[in-house]
């Protein structure tokens, strides 16, 4: 078994965790640029390539596709993270057992994710996609390898018995790398512009369609429109179609019934946004390139200070002072299978009852994080930039309520914190998804959003906080590790089916971004409802809980 050599001291070192917090930091940074940009990049992508979507078959469509690649990161996750993990318990260098793994691939995974939006600017599209993906699947895979030792590097450096307060310091500088990540694409565009290149702030800045492509604009800034098929825009019964024609992401606008239509046709096309073209006769893309680049260095410049961080610090390692026993009489413990768990019937129920409710009520989550940009982009005409902006209120209600969360779970109870939770958020997006399909003032639209996003967050902060020591409480202080098991089990698969679900139900109503609510709606409802039926998982007044407390820090 492993020895831990204790060390002296009476509270937790700040700066030192703080400083080992920038490897993290980095990490998430990566990770928020990539939720946020990627699927804006690949929909443009797919969607020239397959008309659109019209050449697809069967039930596939640009908003599945784009779902499907998006979990390739989460199946990474869950095949390499735990065993490069292992591996660098097991590594022995002067570097430590971390450092080496993060100095050689920390860098690597940061070429690979400036090339994805380099990539993308091919004009071969079968090309850039075979590219796009192979540069893809390497920065997922060295991200694989780094991430895991990356995280451990604090237990390494904080004794036990002050872990919880070291990892929030650590899930603070992961915050800050990801609200970084969400306002990266305001300080690329600024730092170009600084640096001279003028035209590519312009091309960051500009109005875009569905694709990606920079729009035409009149000198005062509204967007250019062609109109078709003899169509007069003057004619006063149609002055209102127009109007919220180009206030709206709309790229095109059809009229249905037979007074623009031909021979067969229900409807036509009648109008059209104007993609601005270059001097090859191609229309001009928005190149994400300064984003990713600036993002990887930032991601750098965080590896710089956390080697520097450990040349100096080193000596604190206490992973160099673990020692491994080989006992060849001890064996490896066995997995338990839920139906082999010394516990009650009843308990056993609440159990898969929980995750049941957690498989639902991350499918919702998951789907969220790569659908915003694109939904911002078609629904509310809000450029990349510019919606991380709205991803990061999410995030800072979700994380400003966290403490709040934990209070409430307290003292009302686990299950009944995070049913509140549910009962918030599937009224907000219910709401938001009534008046964005029968409310015709824009103006009310984005003010109920802006409410659902802050109090989704913090709905989301009720729900996460509460799930995973209901979990662990079910089981008992003796199988923490396998209940532990059990709860990522059930989220990780979440992960995976969450964002092709969602791309799904999206492709069927003609890749409509506002559906992702009417998905995650759903999908929190039915966990409400399954949630209900868990009878186990709180805790007395009397009873000690600091064992769960530290499970649960552990865990994450």
């Amino acid at each position: 078994m492993p020895k831990e050599k204790k060390t002296k001291g009476n509270g937790l070192n700040y700066k030192r965790t703080f400083l080992i917090g920038f490897g993290f930091m980095g990490c998430m940074l990566m990770w928020s640029v990539y939720n946020s940009y990627v699927p804006v990049i690949f929909r443009a992508k797919l969607t020239e390539l397959t008309g659109g979507g019209s050449s697809l078959p069967g039930f596939l469509s640009v908003a599945l596709l784009v779902n499907a690649i998006m979990t390739i990161d989460n199946i990474f996750g869950v095949i390499f993270q735990p065993y490069f993990g292992k591996r660098s318990d097991s590594t022995h260098t002067k570097w430590g057992k971390r450092m080496p793994y993060i100095l050689i691939c920390l860098p690597i995974c940061a070429i690979f994710f400036s090339l994805i939006p380099v990539a993308a600017t091919l004009k071969a599209g079968v090309l850039s996609i075979i590219l796009m993906m192979t540069v893809i699947i390497f920065f997922n895979f060295t991200m694989s390898v780094w991430r895991s030792p990356v995280v451990s590097l604090m237990p390494d450096f904080t004794p036990s018995h002050l872990q919880s307060d070291a990892n929030a310091v650590i899930n603070i500088m992961g915050g800050i790398g990801q609200m970084i990540g969400f306002v990266v694409g305001t300080i690329a565009t600024a730092l170009v512009g600084l640096l001279g290149f003028t035209s590519m702030q312009e091309a960051l800045k500009a109005k875009t369609n569905t694709l990606g492509q920079i729009l035409a604009t009149n000198p005062d800034g509204s967007v250019v429109v062609k109109y078709l098929n003899g169509f007069n825009p003057e004619l006063a019964e149609y002055k209102e179609h127009i109007a919220n024609f180009i206030a709206s992401g709309r790229d095109k606008l059809y009229f249905n019934g037979t007074a623009f239509s031909s021979a067969g046709e229900e409807s036509q096309l009648v109008a059209q946004k104007i993609a601005a073209v270059g001097a090859d006769g191609n229309p001009i893309y928005v190149n994400y390139a300064p984003i990713f680049i600036v993002a990887a260095v930032i991601s750098v410049l965080c590896l710089v200070i956390l080697t520097i961080f450990y040349k100096r610090n080193k000596q604190y390692d206490l992973s160099k002072d673990i020692v491994l026993e080989n006992d060849t009489n001890e064996e490896k413990p066995k997995k338990i299978k839920i139906k082999d768990l010394p516990i009650t019937k009843e308990e056993r129920r609440s159990l898969l009852v929980m995750l049941a409710a957690l498989f639902l009520i991350n499918n919702a989550t998951e789907a969220i994080v790569p659908n915003f940009t694109n939904f911002a982009l078609d629904t509310l005409n809000v450029k990349p930039i510019y919606s991380t902006l709205m991803m990061a209120v999410f995030a800072v209600s979700l994380a400003a309520f966290g403490i709040p969360a934990g209070a409430m779970g307290r003292k009302l109870g686990r299950k009944k914190t995070i049913i509140i939770g549910l009962v918030c958020i599937v009224v907000m997006f219910a709401i938001y998804l009534a008046v964005s399909q029968f409310v015709a003032n824009r103006a009310f639209t984005w003010i109920v959003l802006w409410i659902a996003l802050v109090v989704g967050g913090a709905a989301v902060g009720c729900i996460n906080i509460n799930t995973l020591p209901l979990v662990l409480a079910i089981g008992g202080r003796d199988y923490v590790g396998t209940f532990t098991g059990y709860y990522y089990t059930a989220t990780f698969s979440a992960a995976i089916t969450g964002p092709i679900l969602c791309g799904l139900l999206i492709g069927l109503f003609h890749d409509d971004y506002n559906f992702m609510f009417l998905f995650c709606a759903i999908m929190f409802a039915i966990g409400l409802a399954v949630i209900t039926q868990v009878k186990h998982g709180e805790s007395s007044k009397d009873e000690d809980t600091s064992w769960i407390d530290e499970a649960v820090e552990n865990a994450d």
